[in-house]
Formats: C-alpha cells, sequence, structure tokens
C-alpha cells in the first residue's frame, strides 16, 4: 500500500480524499500546500503541511504524491507545485479511479487524475498533471496536453487536439480534429466546432428567459 500525499488542500483535495481512502492501492497520510494557504484549506483530517517542511515531515523516499490542487490561474498553481515536488524527488502518482474505462495504448501523463466514469478511447495521449473529472468522454485519438483541466461531462471528440494548461468547462464539446490552442478558457456547455488561438476565452451563451411562461410553452409544445 503507498502512502500518499494529496498536493491540495481544497475542495478538489477533499474529493479526491474519499475516493482515494476507498482504494486499496493507497492509504493517505498528509496533505501539502503553500504555506500561505494552509489555514485556508478544508480539514482533511490528515496533517496539513507546508511546502517548505514536507520533505522533512514525509520524505520522499517513503510516499508519493497525488494531485488534488485546483485549476487557478489557468493551471499555473497547479502546475508549480507539480514541478516543485518533483524536485523535491517526489514521485507524482497517475490515479486511476477503478470506475474508469482506459483502453488506450498509450502510457497516461505523469501525475494525471481520471476520476470515475470517465473513458479514455484507444489512441488517447493525456499529458502530465491534467485532471479529467468524473463521465468525461476522450474519443478515439484525441489529445490533451500537460496541466489541462477537463470538467465534469465533456466530450473531446475524435482526433481532436487540447493543448497545454486549457480549461474545459462542464459539458463542453470540442468537435473531431478541432485544436483548441493552449491557455483557453472553454465555458460550460461549449460546442467548439472552430480552432482556437491561445490564450481565448469562449462561452456557450447563457440560457435566455423566453416570452412565454411555464405553462404557456408546456400547453403549446407538449412539455
Amino acid at each position: 500500500m503507498k502512502k500518499i500525499i494529496l498536493a491540495g488542500n481544497a475542495t478538489t483535495a477533499m474529493i479526491l480524499q474519499h475516493y482515494v481512502n476507498e482504494d486499496a492501492r493507497y492509504r493517505i497520510v498528509s496533505a501539502v500546500a503553500d504555506d500561505d494557504f494552509l489555514a485556508s484549506g478544508e480539514n482533511l483530517g490528515v496533517p496539513c503541511v507546508g511546502m517548505s517542511s514536507i520533505s522533512t515531515r514525509f520524505p520522499p523516499n517513503q510516499h508519493s504524491v497525488i494531485m488534488a490542487a485546483g485549476y487557478g490561474d489557468l493551471n499555473r498553481t497547479r502546475e508549480s507545485l507539480f514541478c516543485r515536488l518533483k524536485e523535491m524527488g517526489y514521485r507524482i502518482e497517475t490515479y486511476v479511479h477503478s470506475d474508469a474505462c482506459v483502453y488506450t495504448g498509450h502510457p497516461l501523463g505523469e501525475g494525471c487524475v481520471i476520476l470515475p466514469g470517465v473513458v479514455v478511447e484507444p489512441g488517447v495521449k493525456v499529458g502530465a498533471n491534467t485532471m479529467v473529472w468524473s463521465n468525461v468522454t476522450l474519443a478515439h485519438d484525441s489529445q490533451v496536453a500537460e496541466n489541462c483541466w477537463i470538467a465534469a461531462g465533456a466530450v473531446i471528440s475524435g482526433q481532436a487536439e487540447v493543448h497545454r494548461n486549457t480549461f474545459i468547462g462542464v459539458n463542453a464539446t470540442v468537435v473531431n480534429k478541432v485544436s483548441i490552442g493552449e491557455f483557453n478558457v472553454v465555458g460550460g456547455g461549449a460546442l467548439m466546432t472552430k480552432c482556437t488561438k491561445p490564450n481565448t476565452v469562449h462561452l456557450a451563451r447563457s440560457a435566455e428567459v423566453v416570452r412565454y411562461s411555464a405553462e404557456e410553452y408546456s400547453k403549446h409544445f407538449g412539455v
């Protein structure tokens, strides 16, 4: 059983803690965060240690790390934590939940996290330190680069590409062979049918109030 340090101490860490605690492969012994953020984290029920002292209290040769940081600053915060922990000598675990279905023959990127209900089809490539949230589909021969966040229910279609440090929102869809540039934000529910430039934002239109009342709409349209 591997002794695990969760890299993060906020909401993502709390959710990952629940999954990892039910996984017989691992035992969580600590969380780690930058010293300035220790007081603002969740109560995870294990020691939460600052980066300045983590290697002393939980030596790298005896512990592995699961990345449990959020997507702040276009995943730069997560990327920084990942790189610094590697430099300290920690092994960054590639975590695949037992309820995920992974069929690709390509090795998953170091430190990526694959949550329940994810389907990774043949030919898919997933980069290091990328979070793939629950019920995502990564379709055949698609590519998701390093330090990305693919939120719940998103679909990355066949041969599509998502470049580094990009956020894909809940239930967004990237159409076949479309390339999403690095440092993009794709909002929830967005339908991406064209390639994008780096450092751009793409939001779906919010649901708009129509002129019918719900009762009128139901009567006329049979809902």
